[in-house]
């Protein structure tokens, strides 16, 4: 099986690309930058046939993913950083990389009768209540300009395909990339006390995990929405925080606060990010391990990184 991945030099990209290599398939990659400029770690990745693409120029897309023809197209580019896209001179390049550029890889994945991956997100839902969101409910009302963009990137996809995976993440950990953790980590060695918000609940997600996921999807046919985090259960950032500091040995305080009480973000953030993940087992899918579990991987592996 030939697999096309974008955005490998993100967080899941990385490790979307080593886990197609890990189970012997042909990969190929791509990013904006005319060269791999994500983490050079020594894993299979750093040798992938990688290929320059901005997703936003729609010939570009449709002649280099011709050029390769592949099986399937594991599409992890995107603009995720959430407070900028709500910027007036952000708004179009947000829109053009969330929206247009999945609406040309699907026309291509259509073109060329191939399996596509969307890579989603929680921020599609309005994020009120408590109830666990379901992966196959229409109930959409995004708060921000990113979760709009997310959203209509899934429309796409759906209109146009029929050999779709529709996958919405929450709350993004790697070893490639910037991400919470890491930020936590460093901001827990320059401040005793740190703030973080308790009102806000879901579940983290270690892209290493996920992406034995994805290439499990793909490698069947069981088409269609699906929504895929760690287990281990419902939590809020504060406690995401003090399991951080926890198992990193830190002496850090942690003081819980309202949103409200927080401030700062510039883009509306959803109170519910619980994303139901009883459909991948019902459709033949192993779950993502514990949350705590993989967090401790990835401690370990960041370990490495620094030594």
């Amino acid at each position: 099986m030939k697999i096309f991945v974008t955005g490998v030099a993100g967080q899941l990209g990385h490790d979307v690309m080593n886990e197609v290599f890990k189970r012997g398939y042909e990969g190929i990659g791509s990013d904006i930058a005319p060269n791999y400029n994500g983490i050079s770690d020594g894993s299979p990745v750093t040798n992938m046939t990688y290929i320059q693409m901005d997703v936003t120029n729609d010939e570009s897309v449709r002649n280099t993913i011709k050029k390769y023809q592949p099986d399937v197209v594991i599409h992890c580019a995107a603009w995720t950083a959430v407070d900028l896209a709500e910027d007036d001179d952000k708004v179009a390049r947000v829109r053009a990389i969330n929206v247009g550029g999945t609406e040309s890889i699907a026309k291509v994945c259509r073109e060329l009768a191939c399996k596509m991956v969307y890579i989603s997100t929680d921020y599609v839902f309005d994020g009120q209540g408590t109830k666990p969101w379901q992966p196959d409910c229409k109930a959409y009302s995004p708060l921000n300009v990113y979760g709009q963009t997310k959203l209509e990137g899934e429309l796409a996809v759906a209109s146009l395909l029929e050999k779709y995976f529709i996958v919405r993440i929450a709350w993004v950990f790697g070893v490639s990339g910037k991400n919470f953790v890491k930020t936590m980590l460093n901001v827990g060695k320059t401040y005793d006390t740190v703030r973080v918000v308790n009102d806000q609940i879901g579940t983290p997600t270690y892209t290493f995990d996920l992406a034995r996921l994805l290439v499990d999807m793909i490698e069947t046919e069981q088409y269609g929405y699906y929504h895929a985090t760690n287990e281990g259960g419902y939590i809020s950032w504060y406690d995401f925080t003090c399991e951080i500091y926890r198992q990193a040995g830190y002496t850090t305080t942690v003081v819980p606060v309202t949103t409200k009480e927080y401030g700062l973000s510039k883009a509306v953030r959803p109170f519910n990010s619980r994303l139901d993940k009883s459909k991948l087992s019902k459709c033949g899918f192993t779950p993502l391990p514990d949350w705590k579990d993989a967090l401790s991987r990835f401690l370990e592996e960041i370990e490495k990184e620094n030594q």
